[in-house]
C-alpha cells in the first residue's frame, strides 16, 4: 500500500528501497540540518546523525532550527524536528563520528578539512559502506564530492581534496554562510540519493556557483 506522505513522489523514486537504505549524515549544522531533515521527507527512514554541537541563536537564520531551539543540543532538536514534521525518529547521537562501522550511504556535512580527513580515514576502508557524498559550501559555491571507497580510482580522486584547513577557503565569520546556500546544497544531496535508489548514474562532483549561476557535474 503507499504511504500517503510520498505520494507526489511515487513515480519518481520508489518508497520502499528509501526506505530500506541506511544513511549516515555527519554533520547537523547548516547542510547537514536542511539535508537530513528533506531526506526524511523524502522517505530515508533508516537514518543515523551524529553532531556534539548545541543549536546557537546565530544558526537559525541558516540552520533548519528556530529560536525555541537554541541551548538544545543538534542532536535533540533535529530528532524532534523531524519527528514533528514527518513522524519518524531520527537514530540522532550526540556525539562526533567516533569511527564505529558503518553501511550504505554515508554523507559528511562537517565544515572543517580535519574533521573530512578523520571521516574520510575511519571510512574509507569499511566494505559495508556503500557511498560517500561529502558536501562542502562557501558563501555562495559549494561542492559536492561522491566516492565510491572501494574503488582505488574513486579513493584516489578524492584523497587529492583532503588539504589542510589552512590552505582551504576561509570566508570572514560574518560572510560565511547564508540560507540559500545549504537549501541548493541539500537539494544535490537528496537528489544523488535518489540517484543511487534507482542505479542512474552518480557524478563524481558537482560544483554550483550561485553567483554566476553555474552549474557543473563531472562524471
Amino acid at each position: 500500500m503507499t504511504d500517503m506522505r510520498f505520494l507526489r513522489q511515487q513515480d519518481v523514486v520508489d518508497a520502499e528501497k528509501l526506505a530500506n537504505l541506511q544513511v549516515t549524515l555527519i554533520g547537523l549544522g547548516s547542510i547537514g540540518s536542511v539535508t537530513g531533515l528533506y531526506l526524511a521527507k523524502m522517505g530515508v527512514c533508516n537514518l543515523t546523525c551524529f553532531d556534539a554541537d548545541i543549536v546557537d541563536v546565530h544558526n537559525v537564520s541558516n540552520q533548519a532550527y528556530g529560536m525555541s531551539d537554541v541551548g538544545l543540543l543538534k542532536a535533540d532538536a533535529f530528532s524532534e524536528l523531524v519527528e514533528l514534521q514527518i513522524g519518524t525518529l531520527p537514530n540522532s547521537i550526540g556525539i562526533q563520528y567516533d569511527g564505529r562501522q558503518l553501511s550504505g550511504v554515508v554523507i559528511s556535512a562537517v565544515d572543517s578539512m580535519k574533521s573530512r580527513e578523520a571521516i574520510w580515514k575511519a571510512i574509507r576502508d569499511q566494505a559495508g559502506v556503500q557511498l560517500y557524498i561529502d558536501a562542502r559550501m562557501g558563501l555562495e559555491t559549494l561542492v559536492v564530492h561522491t566516492v565510491r571507497p572501494l574503488i582505488r580510482e574513486d579513493r584516489v580522486r578524492y584523497s587529492q581534496t583532503i588539504v589542510p584547513d589552512d590552505q582551504a577557503l576561509q570566508e570572514p565569520c560574518t560572510a560565511r554562510t547564508i540560507c540559500y546556500t545549504p537549501l541548493t546544497a541539500a537539494s544535490i544531496v537528496c537528489n544523488l540519493v535518489k540517484r543511487i535508489v534507482n542505479q542512474e548514474l552518480v557524478p563524481s562532483q558537482v560544483t554550483l556557483d550561485l553567483a554566476t549561476y553555474t552549474l557543473m557535474g563531472l562524471p
